[in-house]
């Protein structure tokens, strides 16, 4: 691979790619900040009262979001975060064929010595890049957001429970009306949880990268890659909502990419079984199957390889049309 091309391609994608690191680091820094200034029982109190809405939208127990690791793992589902990761796929992933070859600047590329494998591995390598790079940022992001933010720490007044009338009672003159105590979220959260969720950030980046490139390698016009790869992400998210909003549809959810992005479930079952992440399937608190982080991560890095290939292969063989 020619070095030249590398540097070429990183110079055409370093002020995107250092705008979507900053920008994903900065919110995520600052989604940690707001989960450590709202009160643990003011959020859990919303939540009840939102609980059958919640529990049916959501990929984890409900109970796992009144926690402090559950509340920065939605973090990584954020749509800000996937929108930066998928922004970033699909403008580097058009421009690899049809971006230069609709400028016309794709002949005066090929006529010098370098084959179109060189030329489109080059953009490639720099493509995947960003996305583990915005993975990296998201995941820093969130380290300090919790290393540099205080929790509000009160003490609950003391409770006597009657077992007769199964009621509790709170005692009077025993809640403590000082200024509460303000502790480390650090103490409470352990961001290396957080490392599976951003690894499934960057696989999913990765995916819709391949696929655009893919995309791209047969088309002459960057619009209508974009326009396609678009639509896709557009009905994938569709039917993933339809999924979980109708019951009889739940079959729909194994017809969608989203299923293999669960940040927050790879969140939720590091805290109960840190040992155990990296399966192809483990157990919820249903009882049922659910996909392991092997799996989620293989699909997603398997599918955005073999797309990367075909667009290579479509690429190698194609022939280009004449400028116009």
């Amino acid at each position: 691979m020619n070095a030249t091309l590398l540097v070429r391609s990183f110079r055409e994608a370093r002020l995107l790619m250092f705008g979507s690191v900053v920008t994903v680091f900065s919110f995520c820094m600052i989604r940690a900040w707001i989960v450590g200034r709202v009160e643990m029982s003011r959020f859990q109190n919303i939540l009840e009262i939102l609980r059958p809405e919640v529990e049916r939208y959501s990929s984890v127990d409900v109970s796992q979001l009144f926690t402090y690791p559950g509340r920065v793992g939605v973090t990584f589902n954020e749509p800000l975060v996937v929108l930066l990761m998928v922004t970033w796929a699909i403008a580097r992933g058009s421009d690899s064929v049809s971006g230069p070859l609709g400028r016309g600047t794709l002949e005066m590329m090929l006529s010098q010595p370098i084959s179109r494998f060189q030329f489109l591995f080059s953009k490639s390598i720099v493509t995947v890049m960003g996305c583990a790079a915005i993975a990296i940022a998201a995941w820093l992001g969130t380290h300090a957001g919790v290393q540099t933010t205080m929790v509000k720490q009160e003490k609950p007044p003391v409770n006597i429970n009657l077992p007769i009338l199964n009621m509790k009672i709170e005692v009077p003159f025993t809640q403590v009306k000082e200024a509460p105590v303000r502790v480390p979220l650090a103490d409470f959260v352990d961001t290396k949880l957080f490392i599976p969720a951003a690894v499934n950030l960057g696989c999913f980046g990765i995916f819709f990268a391949g696929l655009t490139t893919w995309m791209s390698s047969w088309d002459r016009y960057r619009w209508r890659t974009i326009g396609i790869i678009t639509g896709f992400l557009i009905v994938q998210m569709i039917v993933r909502v339809v999924s979980l909003a109708v019951d009889t549809a739940h079959w729909l959810k194994y017809f969608t990419i989203f299923t293999l992005y669960e940040p927050e479930v790879l969140t939720s079952y590091g805290v109960r079984y840190p040992t155990e992440v990296w399966t192809f399937y483990f157990e919820n608190n249903q009882g049922e199957l659910t996909l392991g982080g092997l799996t989620l991560v293989s699909g997603l890095l398997l599918g955005g390889l073999a797309t990367f290939g075909l667009g290579h292969w479509v690429f190698c063989r194609r022939d280009l049309p004449a400028p116009v």
